[in-house]
């Protein structure tokens, strides 16, 4: 197949607006001043500067606050001054707070205050997450330095393992930007994607000091890649060159405890790494015990860390109380009302027709009783001659001013729903965005029905009915009845996903919240509506069917069998590990589904029937739809 979508690339390309991605670094500093000093003009003296510097100042009795109030840089600069030492994690925890909530940063580098930055170290990791991959939901979620002690050599504190097990595919993709795959990296010099972090939160302040980076690195990459780069260096001016065995001193009671925290209280890990990992830290503890001269100092060390790491973690909220007020996890309630413009959000791949385009777009443009004010179409993928020619008269419309303004998004290959549609938000113009699929048909009444409830505040995403179709007649099959009611839905998504995300209007803004679409295969919605939910954002359903979806044929053979089994195992475990639903949970939503996959197909079909609806009720509504 000829790639016909280069074609559109190389005509809309310029026109697209120039997106520049905001790095904000983020120091953490206590009472070292001269370290410190070295740390900013290492930031501020390299090839790539970033767009903002927040310095988090942990309470430092020495000459620091003085100096930070004297600060005067090339660069915006926060600083943020402490009441009480928080430690480490502390202070991270409310750095990336300020980061990612006051400074909307795409990307952020964190480090200490014994970090010192070389002229490359952040050009360097930039360019290996850029050139990772052209599609952004497919680079890394952290990039880590190679860190060096004072007389060049690499530091062992902060040395990341290569990811045990990682697939010659990650191996290969890490190789090509001169990286190797990692499971997690140091807060010393770590470039940390923005959008990962605002899905999964923020460290755990608790933590205070050691291991903080490791669950909050490894909470990251869990299901993203990570890698580490010898091209970014950066140092780090430590006392010694050792490992967290070296003489730690008190630390040693924070490694116990919050390692056994990690174990026993995070999802961050699978059970076999969680061995793994267990079995080296053990082996560090014992080595610990055997080297020091204060045996009986560090025992009481170890005794405390197992006695407290048998409760658990206090949330950064309580922690923090009194010093700082973290902004994540937003807890949106309720949402500010709106103007009611809006964008269509539409994506098309090579399994798409041109005639099938045609109708979605105009029974979502044309044909609606309120029109989009913008069209986003994003282009995942090489396309067919038909489908880029349907795109261009759709574009040559907007230009006469037939249609509301048109953006063409183009993606140098197939990478999926989840990455089309977050590269399509990032150019949408408005905050509310609706979204179709270019093979379904939008009722008339579709956004005069939607657009005033969702800009009226209150809910992030507005679904509805819809009604199922083969696309050969206009006769329905069933309607998709939807529920409705934010609280009945927030339970009902423990089990299954209660909105169809073709019939969905969003608020972008609360989207991007949350870090966007993520690929979850066949469930990228359903992850979303979790996370959302997650943070107190409300959803609701219109009980009439707005959407006519085309169901294609064997349509309900893909429901059953292995394949499909192996969707659910995937979007299960990442609602598990994402603790969005218990252990017995879990267990108790594969019982069903294993059931259901294993059905026969007639059978399937007519208990999916049932649960969703009823063809009389379809074809009523349907016919006053049209």
């Amino acid at each position: 197949m000829q790639n016909h979508s280069q074609v559109l690339v190389d005509s809309y390309a310029h026109e697209l607006p120039v997106l520049h991605d905001r790095v904000v670094a983020v120091v953490v500093t206590y009472n070292r001043l001269e370290l410190l000093k070295k740390t900013i003009s290492g930031i501020i003296e390299a090839q790539r500067v970033p767009d903002t510097v927040v310095i988090v100042n942990n309470a430092s009795t020495d000459e620091t606050a003085q100096y930070l109030a004297e600060l005067d840089l090339p660069v915006a600069v926060d600083i943020i001054n402490l009441s009480k030492n928080t430690g480490g994690a502390g202070g991270f925890t409310v750095g990336i707070d300020r980061a990612l909530t006051q400074h909307r940063a795409d990307l952020v580098w964190v480090m200490d205050d014994d970090t010192e930055p070389t002229d490359n170290t952040l050009a360097e990791s930039l360019a290996a997450w850029e050139n990772y991959s052209p599609v952004r939901l497919q680079r890394p979620a952290v990039v880590a330095s190679k860190v060096v002690w004072d007389d060049g050599t690499d530091h062992p504190m902060n040395t990341p393992r290569t990811m045990f097990a990682a697939g010659s595919k990650r191996h290969e993709r890490a190789q090509a930007v001169g990286a190797r795959p990692i499971r997690s990296g140091s807060f010393v010099s770590l470039l940390m994607d923005a959008t990962v972090m605002r899905q999964y939160g923020l460290p755990i302040a608790e933590f205070f000091i050691w291991n903080d980076d490791f669950e909050y690195s490894t909470r990251l990459i869990h299901h993203r890649d990570g890698i580490s780069t010898d091209q970014s260096v950066a140092w780090h001016h430590t006392k010694n060159a050792g490992n967290t065995n070296s003489d730690p001193g008190p630390r040693f009671y924070n490694d116990v405890r919050n390692k056994l925290w990690v174990f026993t209280r995070r999802r961050t890990l699978a059970s076999w790494e969680k061995v793994l990992y267990g079995g080296s830290t053990a082996r560090l503890w014992v080595t610990t015990l055997l080297n020091t001269a204060e045996k009986r100092t560090y025992v009481g060390y170890l005794l405390q860390g197992l006695k407290d790491a048998a409760r658990n973690f206090r949330d950064n909220t309580a922690f923090l109380q009194g010093v700082y007020e973290p902004q994540l996890p937003l807890t949106a309630h309720h949402l500010e009302p709106v103007e009611q413009k809006f964008s269509l959000l539409m994506s098309v791949y090579s399994g798409d027709t041109a005639h099938h385009l045609q109708q979605a777009l105009m029974s979502s443009i044309d044909e609606q009783t309120v029109r989009p004010d913008e069209l986003v179409l994003v282009v995942d993928g090489e396309i067919s001659r038909e489908l880029a020619e349907e795109i261009e008269r759709w574009k040559s419309r907007s230009t006469a001013g037939e249609i509301c303004p048109m953006t063409v998004v183009t993606l140098p290959y197939n990478a999926g729903l989840a990455a089309a549609l977050n590269e399509g938000l990032r150019y949408c113009s408005y905050d509310i965005v609706a979204r179709a699929d270019a093979d379904d048909i939008s009722l008339p009444a579709r956004f005069e029905q939607q657009i005033p409830v969702i800009a009226a505040g209150n809910l992030a995403v507005l679904g509805s009915a819809m009604v199922e179709f083969d696309g050969k007649s206009d006769a329905p099959e069933t309607s998709r009845e939807a529920l409705t009611g934010s609280e009945k839905l927030k339970k009902v998504l423990m089990t299954r996903n209660p909105i169809m995300h073709p019939t969905v209007v969003l608020r972008k803004s609360a989207v991007d919240a949350v870090g966007g679409y993520e690929h979850v295969t066949g469930a990228e919605d359903y992850w979303l509506w979790a996370r959302l939910t997650q943070r107190g954002y409300r959803m609701d359903n219109l009980t009439v069917p707005l959407v006519k979806y085309r169901v294609g044929e064997g349509a309900y053979q893909r429901r059953g069998g292995a394949q499909a089994l192996s969707k659910d195992i995937e979007i299960q475990h990442r609602l598990y590990t994402g603790e969005f639903i218990s252990a017995p949970q879990l267990v108790k939503n594969m019982v069903v589904r294993v059931g259901y996959r294993a059905m026969p197909v007639e059978l399937r079909k007519n208990l999916y029937r049932k649960l969703i609806g009823q063809n009389k009720n379809a074809v009523t509504v349907f016919r006053k739809g049209k």
